[in-house]
């Protein structure tokens, strides 16, 4: 007569048939959302992007992605970036994500304060392996990683020297950043493969960010966040516009 499994033998057991599973799921979630990145902020965040903010998650999940997004005050563009770069950090394998912004203020104060806030908001499965600092976000027993970097006229090397299988550049208010910042990073943002997005409120009518919507058009792909058709800024705002 065969003899019956000890109660702590079934319950080791189970744990390994659960956490199989579980890596499964894990796995097929992610399979998902490389080619979703809407879907990932749903399922991640419980939220729904407005109708804008699903063009620039559209738009990013293309490999080899130039995207320049013009947008007015309130339209959740750097909610948006947040979403990206978890949405990179978490799904990709061998990935950077260097961000930056013309200010500390801009880098450290609204655009990781933003990450900040939509990684407190993530699935406890993948929640627990996202480790956050003042200047970095990365994946526990991974080579994955975002780093922030204020892009100066007095230190242009902001973007410079990543190296991965997946790059992704973010740019956060773009316009207010010198040319002499992407002059430097030409080389690592036409790495095949990289994907970048510039948004920023367009303040000059010239530069890197401004040539993306006229001289350089054809190399981008160019969206514009409007405030009127953003449901996440106020009637009253517009009307005061």
């Amino acid at each position: 007569m065969p003899s019956t499994p000890s109660v702590s033998r079934v319950k080791r057991v189970n744990r390994s048939e659960t956490h199989a599973r579980a890596v499964r799921q894990m796995s097929d979630y992610v399979t998902t959302w490389i080619e979703d990145p809407v879907q990932f902020v749903i399922d991640q965040f419980d939220v729904h992007p407005s109708e804008q903010q699903c063009q620039l998650l559209r738009a990013v999940a293309v490999e080899d992605a130039h995207v320049a997004v013009k947008s007015g005050h309130g339209t959740g563009k750097t909610s948006c970036l947040a979403w990206i770069m978890l949405w990179a950090v978490v799904c990709f394998p061998d990935v950077k994500v260097p961000c930056t912004a013309p200010t500390g203020h801009q880098l450290k104060d609204v655009l990781w304060s933003e990450v900040s806030k939509w990684r407190d908001k993530m699935l406890p499965l993948w929640r627990k392996d996202v480790t956050e600092t003042t200047n970095e976000v990365h994946i526990d027993g991974t080579q994955n990683f975002s780093v922030a970097r204020t892009g100066r006229k007095d230190r242009p090397e902001a973007l410079q020297g990543m190296h991965a299988t997946n790059l992704f550049f973010l740019i956060d208010e773009a316009s207010g950043i010198d040319d002499a910042v992407f002059e430097v990073a030409r080389g690592a943002l036409s790495t095949r493969g990289a994907r970048v997005v510039m948004a920023a409120n367009p303040t000059r009518a010239s530069g890197y960010f401004y040539n993306a919507f006229n001289k350089n058009r054809d190399y981008w792909t160019t969206l514009t966040f409007s405030c009127e058709d953003s449901p996440h800024v106020s009637p009253k705002y517009v009307e005061e516009m």
